[in-house]
């Protein structure tokens, strides 16, 4: 059997091509190939080279470059008259961004559920999620309030004492805890202190101590300066250290709030990064070099590509597991001009790997002449948007923005969108960034559709015709014969044309033919359930 396309598939270390008798593959803007699929003609009892994750290789026979490449995943076999043949379906590198879920803090500000109580010495003491006491603002910030009433008899070391556990529980190190302090007296026998443990055991440094004081202050530990490499809890201590007496009145108390716990962050090698944690806050382009040391070992971390990004994100945490796709995905929706996706193995090192700015450049020319549909729907156009966030007591906020939307706008509609961000990535930084770009998204109706392309098309960029499956998805395509609603991408002017973003090619080799989503996935029932199944619930 001979592919009607110079196509050649090689699986392990035997090429098939001959047995192939049909070919597809999957690539999405986000990710890079999703899948391979292809139908092998040979006897059943033949298993040569198709053992589980074996590698496959899609290669352009005239150049030897990479089409697609994955791992097998899935084998079927079926014997009729027709003869005998192997259904096999692989994974491609964009799966592997799902294969691993563990819980992965960055940087936490909850003042509630992350921490609790580990130490209390006197029965009448206290540690409770307050307000600092005297502050009756409408949005006052949540703290651990610790607590020794009136009356309460003091020894030495006297002491309520909190924990942080997270960064344990997730495997990784601490790099900063930074908090604001006030207490109801000022005195140098009470302090208050921060205390960074290893696996909670004996093994610890004071992260910091400072004496009470009645005016609010501020004060961060971090990992080199204060505490040593390699410690993985902390805790918050408000501690006599006088003799023996007892409380009077109510101002024994101490009050830490503004809390921000860093985990250490490790490099595209997986190498520790030791300096740099005074920021009470992560970029995204730390994170995405994290999960390549970390979670992502089967791309090239090395030689990955990842730029730069600017939003200060003050939340990012997730305790009860992730997957590194789930998080890059959290890291889109505050930097929506930035994608991920991956490339082929090329290097023995592992799959390629990009973090970039999305293309907004016109790659590719095509005509109407395979067909196509492009419906145009208003359901998706929004003027305001709702974002829920979870602040660090673990109450529910709702931030409120508006945008221009000239067709409800000019009808005199106002529609709502809301986006959920949950506590994970929750804060009002993060839930104005998703806001502003929600809003840039649903502003006008999406010009989405399908292209059909069976036939090379011209590359803007190097003027060569180029083969239905050497198209990328993630381009831009100008659309010959089709006009567009006016957006990001398209003038105001008539002009018989459109321009799209390329959102997912879905390629098969019976035909030549690439089916092209365009500005959005396409509307398929199928891909909608497997979405409301892969969607984790927001704490």
């Amino acid at each position: 059997m001979t592919l009607p396309v110079p196509l050649t598939v090689r699986v392990g270390l035997e090429h098939v091509t001959d047995q192939v008798q049909s070919l597809s593959f999957r690539r999405e803007a986000v990710g890079g190939v999703r899948s391979i699929a292809f139908t092998l003609t040979r006897p059943l009892s033949d298993l040569g080279g198709l053992e589980p994750l074996a590698k496959v290789c899609v290669y352009n026979a005239r150049s030897a470059k990479t089409v697609a490449d994955g791992r097998l995943s899935d084998t079927g076999r079926t014997a009729s008259a027709d003869g005998q043949r192997w259904d096999c379906v692989a994974f491609g590198p964009a799966q592997h961004a799902s294969d691993d879920t563990r819980p992965l803090i960055y940087v936490d500000r909850s003042a509630s559920d992350g921490w609790r109580t580990v130490d209390v010495t006197n029965p009448s003491a206290s540690m409770t999620t307050s307000t600092r006491p005297g502050d009756t603002a409408a949005n006052a910030t949540q703290g651990l309030l610790m607590t020794f009433p009136d009356g309460s008899p003091l020894v030495a070391d006297s002491r309520v004492v909190a924990r942080y556990d997270r960064i344990w529980q997730a495997a990784q190190k601490l790099g900063a805890i930074s908090v604001d302090y006030v207490a109801g007296l000022s005195s140098s026998t009470w302090l208050l202190q921060a205390i960074a443990r290893t696996d909670a055991g004996a093994s610890l440094d004071p992260a910091f101590t400072v004496a009470a004081t009645t005016g609010l202050s501020g004060v961060t530990g971090v990992v080199g300066g204060s505490f040593a490499n390699g410690r993985n809890t902390v805790e918050l201590r408000w501690i006599w250290t006088g003799g023996p007496t007892t409380t009077a009145g109510d101002s024994s108390w101490g009050w830490f709030g503004e809390i921000s716990v860093r985990a250490m962050l490790v490099d595209r090698s997986g190498a520790d990064i030791t300096t740099g944690y005074s920021n009470e806050y992560v970029l995204a382009h730390e994170v995405v070099n994290d999960l390549l040391g970390r979670v992502l070992l089967d791309y090239d971390g090395a030689n990955a590509t990842v730029a730069t990004t600017s939003t200060m994100i003050g939340q990012l945490a997730y305790p009860d597991g992730i997957t590194a796709e789930q998080v890059l995905a959290d890291l889109m929706a505050i930097e929506p001009a930035y994608r991920w996706t991956t490339g082929p193995d090329t290097t023995g090192n592992g799959y390629a790997f990009r973090w970039e700015l999305w293309p907004t450049t016109v790659r590719y020319e095509a005509t109407l002449d395979d067909g196509g549909s492009f419906p145009i729907s208003t359901q998706n156009v929004f003027n305001q948007v709702a974002v829920k966030w979870v602040d660090s007591s673990g109450v529910n906020r709702w931030s409120y923005y508006t945008g221009g939307a000239p067709i409800l706008d000019e009808a005199g509609f106002t529609r709502m969108g809301v986006v959920d961000l949950g506590s994970e990535a929750g804060s009002q930084t993060a839930a104005a960034a998703a806001g502003a770009a929600f809003l840039a998204e649903h502003n006008v109706p999406k010009n989405a559709g399908t292209l059909t392309v069976a036939r090379p098309i011209r590359d803007v960029l190097t003027g060569a015709m180029v083969q239905p499956w050497e198209i990328e998805a993630g381009e831009l395509v100008r659309v010959l014969g089709v006009e567009a609603y006016p957006d990001a991408f398209n003038a105001a002017d008539n002009d018989g044309q459109g321009v799209f973003r390329i959102f997912a090619v879905d390629y098969t080799t019976e035909g030549n033919v690439a089916t092209l989503a365009l500005d959005s996935d396409p509307r398929d029932t199928s891909d909608a359930l497997v979405k409301l199944l892969k969607d984790r619930q927001r704490r």
